[in-house]
């Protein structure tokens, strides 16, 4: 009996020790993730107590603000579709997404560090967050929305400095209407839900090449006056390295990455950015480079042509040609350039330091073979390659020939590469004016 009894107090103080473990680990250790969720409703409930602050465009111009409706706060999205994708949405129902997840903090006010003489004449109202400034410009956006036109694909436009001038998904939603058409948004084909530019992921094709061709220059594989055979008949046949990136010389562009192996090519993909989560300030998908040993040659082949299982998105592929168009220096794309509280400016973006990983002469080069290939007297590559059942089209350029000022990267789902080159045009047209 007294056996059983001391079983008995040992099983219950063991499942005592599991529970209070258990409660241990959400409280303490997942607690302040849980609670600080954006799909947690708790904290959207008390989010109601305060004015959640607006989300700006580089202009000033509003892209999300909030109205009360009802007895409740309801977030409000003027730009609607045009804009859905990288501000994204708050709801009640749904949680956040996009700025409103990402710069949520600053938007209710629980990042704010204002001085007593801000703070003072607000004693007794209501408490009101800052405001998000971006660095999205909303004209361009517009035209680069108008630009994909119907087509599925994306847009993205970065400053050399790291600012992103534009990010457009299509198809998109209207966050406004949102919860009503949750359902048929989340099981539409068309997948209207998924931001392409930040985290949909392609194969990169030809545009890989980039990559490719910096490795081989910077380690004195060849120059952009050596030979290669670009496979054919005549007198086309042996080009220079010049010539590599342009749609006669594919052949040539895989031989020199099997040239350079796998260990040496991943190493400068990675110094790029791909393969990897990109450090910017909203959600983003990190796509996938594959290991790379040297021994399959096959395998190293198919990389090198830019498929094989590496997977990137277009803001991936807009950072590669910002670091060649920077001269070498990486560059780390960001949304969010300053917040703003009722007196001004509160807090800037922190400048980030420049990472040279490719030496000066090594990225001009690269810039060099770009303009051969490039498209309307733009230095850049484009491309067609299948993803999954369908085709996709690149193009990775730089603006302008004669004064670098921004890189842009185009996908459009279905479509040649013609196609792309065609919104590329009219978009970094739009941004040399934007920017000017």
């Amino acid at each position: 009996m007294g056996d059983r009894l001391r079983s008995l107090a040992a099983l219950h103080i063991g499942l005592f020790a599991v529970v209070a473990a258990w409660v241990g680990y959400w409280q303490v250790v997942r607690g302040p993730d849980v609670a600080h969720h954006p799909e947690n409703p708790r904290l959207l409930l008390a989010e109601d107590r305060v004015q959640r602050g607006r989300i700006l465009d580089r202009r000033l111009e509003i892209l999300a603000h909030s109205v009360r409706r009802g007895g409740r706060t309801v977030r409000v999205y003027p730009k609607k579709e045009v804009f859905a994708h990288p501000v994204g949405y708050r709801s009640l129902l749904l949680g956040k997404a996009g700025l409103e997840a990402s710069a949520d903090a600053e938007l209710v006010g629980m990042a704010e560090a204002e001085s007593w003489p801000a703070l003072r004449p607000r004693a007794g109202r209501p408490r009101r967050g800052l405001d998000v400034v971006t660095t999205l410009d909303a004209r361009l956006q517009r035209e680069a929305w108008l630009a994909l036109g119907p087509r599925a694909g994306a847009v993205v436009v970065v400053e050399l400095s790291g600012g992103v001038l534009a990010s457009a998904s299509r198809p998109g939603f209207d966050p406004n209407h949102l919860e009503e058409r949750w359902a048929e948004l989340r099981w539409s084909p068309s997948s209207p839900l998924v931001d392409r530019a930040l985290s949909g992921l392609y194969p990169p094709g030809r545009p890989f090449g980039i990559v490719v061709l910096s490795a081989a220059l910077s380690r004195g594989l060849v120059n952009l006056h050596s030979p290669v055979d670009c496979g054919g008949a005549g007198s086309q046949r042996i080009r220079l390295v010049r010539d590599i990136l342009t749609g006669d010389c594919d052949r040539a562009l895989v031989q020199l990455g099997v040239a350079l192996g796998g260990r040496v090519l991943r190493e400068v993909a990675e110094a790029v950015g791909l393969g990897q989560l990109p450090a910017t300030d909203v959600p983003a998908a990190a796509g996938a480079l594959p290991e790379l040993d040297g021994r399959d040659r096959d395998v190293l082949a198919r990389v090198a042509s830019g498929d094989g299982g590496m997977l990137v998105s277009p803001l991936h592929m807009a950072a590669v040609a910002a670091t060649v168009a920077r001269g070498g220096e990486r560059v780390s794309p960001y949304f969010v350039q300053a917040v703003r509280g009722e007196l001004g400016i509160v807090d800037r973006a922190p400048v980030r330091p420049a990472t040279r990983i490719l030496a000066p002469e090594v990225a001009q080069a690269v810039v060099e073979a770009m303009k051969v290939s490039g498209k309307g007297g733009m230095p850049a590559v484009t491309g067609v390659v299948r993803a999954g059942r369908r085709s996709v089209g690149w193009f990775v350029g730089i603006g302008s020939a004669q004064q670098p000022r921004l890189a842009v990267a185009v996908l459009v789902e279905g479509a040649r590469e013609e196609v792309a080159a065609a919104v590329a045009q009219k978009v970094v047209e739009a941004a040399l004016r934007v920017i000017r």
